[in-house]
């Protein structure tokens, strides 16, 4: 077996489902509301690309929404991680 390596700061796309979608409203709203500045800071939706996919860095996709990943859960994103070859390494 050949194992990459993948640093957890390199930018993945996934798949929002609607649960992820409400989840990334609902963390954006708390956090600027908890400050006082959701006025000054109005959540706007991650932009898609043309499948459906948005970006993240993989340690804030697995922040924001680790919690709600397991075995028989509805799922913030589809299963399938898309990550660039030039984000793998072998060394």
């Amino acid at each position: 077996m050949t194992y990459k390596k993948l640093n957890i700061n390199s930018t993945i796309k996934v798949r929002l489902t609607k649960l992820g979608k409400e989840l990334d409203k609902k963390l954006w709203e708390d956090f600027w509301s908890a400050n006082n500045l959701l006025d000054k800071f109005p959540y706007t939706p991650p932009n898609e690309d043309e499948n459906g996919y948005v970006e993240f860095q993989l340690w804030n996709l697995m922040q924001d929404f680790g919690a709600y990943c397991g075995l028989g859960q509805e799922l913030p994103f589809e299963t399938v991680i898309l990550i660039d070859e030039k984000d793998l390494n072998d060394d």
